[in-house]
């Protein structure tokens, strides 16, 4: 196959290196309104097959586009409303881990504080992914303490899991957490 330079005329080479081809636009399907419907639906004995194919590809374009605003502001009305962290706390004379969620973070975090707990981290969450941890530690054998659902002793084990499922702030304080006791240092070792 012979490329259009190489069949290009001599004398206006220059022409065709600094030319560019226009682009073509991409094919914009019109927005359906109801009252569009209705309208077609009234003639619709009337129309032939091609229009009423043309109208059903626009139409389900038309539907797609609106789920996808729609699924857009979902998003950004759960953003703005709700407004969950989870967070990832270390007890300062104790060998224990907390995690958990909250609506209200800075309250929630101040009264574990007054309770001798350290924050290592907070971030973006919810009630539904803070259950998900503590099922997936219960599926590999660790037990929260007695008192609490979402305290657990240090150890390796529980570390690696936090860290496995991207907790919030695990593998940022792995070490912080693990380096804090000697004696858990040994058993990472």
């Amino acid at each position: 196959m012979v490329s259009q330079l190489e069949i290009a005329p001599d004398e206006n080479q220059d022409a065709y290196k600094t030319f560019v081809a226009s682009k073509k636009e991409e094919y914009k399907f019109q927005e359906i309104s109801q009252k569009d419907i209705s309208d077609f639906v009234s003639k619709l004995e009337s129309k032939d097959s091609t229009d009423l194919q043309k109208f059903a590809i626009a139409l389900l374009c038309s539907h797609s586009r609106t789920l996808s605003r729609i699924e857009q502001l979902e998003q950004l009305l759960v953003q703005k409303l709700v407004n969950t962290k989870i967070y990832l706390l270390t007890h300062k004379t104790k060998m224990l881990v907390k995690i958990g969620f909250s609506e209200s973070i800075e309250n929630r975090l101040r009264t574990h504080r007054r309770n001798d707990w350290t924050v290592l981290a907070t971030g973006e969450g919810s009630k539904e992914r803070e259950k998900a941890m503590l099922q997936i530690l219960k599926e590999n054998g660790l037990r929260p303490e007695p008192s609490s659902e979402e305290i657990f002793t240090i150890t390796p084990k529980l570390v690696e899991l936090l860290c496995a499922n991207n907790w919030v702030g695990a593998n940022e304080n792995k070490k912080v957490i693990l380096d804090r006791f000697p004696q858990q240092k040994i058993f990472s070792d």
